[in-house]
């Protein structure tokens, strides 16, 4: 449940934790140490969990908005749009710009060629810097506030 980090402490690898590996040195910790720490992600895991379930995770079937180009088949919740989807996944033109530049500027440029899938990738990228810049704002009037 663990996963990578949980296969490497149950190796006795502690590269994940470089301070503890630097405190550690070459000494390799005993096995029940790298159980007390596996045991601690577990639990942190099972905490995660109620905060933030995965099974409310919004990334859900969206995961081709940020991966567009290693998608695995069967992954999208789209129907229609699949199609567009695949055909961008097999544009080299497209591959390039989304190596070299931002996610929303990607889709800007998609837009072009296929523009029901940019705006649905673009709607559920939209409210992240939306509400970044409206907290920003409350921030600067809080200062100011506390200023006067």
């Amino acid at each position: 449940q663990t996963g990578v980090v949980g296969q490497r402490l149950n190796r006795g690898n502690l590269d994940v934790f470089r301070t503890l590996a630097r405190i550690l040195g070459e000494t390799e910790p005993e096995r029940s140490f790298s159980q007390l720490v596996h045991d601690h992600l577990s639990l942190l895991l099972k905490e995660f969990e109620l905060y933030f379930p995965t099974t409310k995770d919004p990334r859900t079937g969206k995961e081709w908005i940020c991966d567009l180009f290693v998608n695995k088949s069967g992954e999208c919740s789209m129907s229609l749009q699949e199609d567009q989807l695949l055909e961008i996944a097999n544009d080299d033109g497209l591959k390039t710009t989304f190596e070299t530049t931002t996610l929303p500027v990607f889709w800007i440029k998609a837009m072009l060629e296929y523009p029901e899938i940019a705006n649905r990738a673009l709607k559920s990228l939209l409210p992240f810097p939306t509400t970044y810049l409206c907290e920003e704002g409350f921030s600067v009037v809080t200062a100011n506030k506390t200023t006067e």
